[in-house]
């Protein structure tokens, strides 16, 4: 799901270069958001504001879970 990739930093003192981590977590968010009142969801993703607002403190398995279910949602335009 989630993968991590590395990012060199500069020089520290000493001439010495250090490797930064970052945790790319992947998420439904397609930049399209919109509340839909009647479904208490997002339009652009399919995600409720819960699992929005939670995302990051998600377990890897929550997460996993929310993408399985909005796979295959396709964003709704506006009325």
């Amino acid at each position: 799901m989630a993968g991590q990739s590395g990012v060199e930093i500069g020089n520290t003192r000493g001439g010495r270069r250090r490797s930064l981590q970052l945790h790319v977590m992947e998420t439904p968010c397609r930049n399209l958001c919109a509340l839909d009142r009647e479904r208490a969801t997002c339009r652009g993703c399919g995600r409720t504001i819960a699992e929005i607002v939670h995302w990051r403190s998600m377990t890897d398995v929550a997460r996993a879970a929310v993408m399985k279910r909005v796979q295959d949602f396709q964003p709704q335009r506006r009325a």
